[in-house]
């Protein structure tokens, strides 16, 4: 969503579903993850990135949603969204 590939979070809810064989009962893995938080899920991959490398160090994107208190299906008051898909 920070990228500007997808219009909604939604999007990618449907994709990791159909795509990634997310687990359907949990709503994608944007819903689950507002489900849990933007806090929670950056704190672990802080903790995660110490002990397994900096592959797994969270996004600008959701530091500032974990920060903010958003949730990450939140629309972004910085960027204008396209209307077209870059897919």
């Amino acid at each position: 969503m920070d990228g500007n590939v997808v219009i909604r979070a939604s999007d990618l809810d449907i994709a990791s579903v159909l795509g990634m064989g997310f687990p359907k009962y949990r709503g994608g893995l944007i819903f689950w993850a507002d489900t849990v938080g933007a806090p929670y899920i950056h704190s672990k991959l802080n903790q995660w990135a110490e002990i397994y490398g900096a592959f797994l160090k969270p996004s600008s994107y959701l530091e500032q949603r974990a920060k903010g208190g958003l949730p990450l299906s939140a629309p972004s008051t910085s960027q204008h969204a396209s209307t077209r898909s870059r897919m």
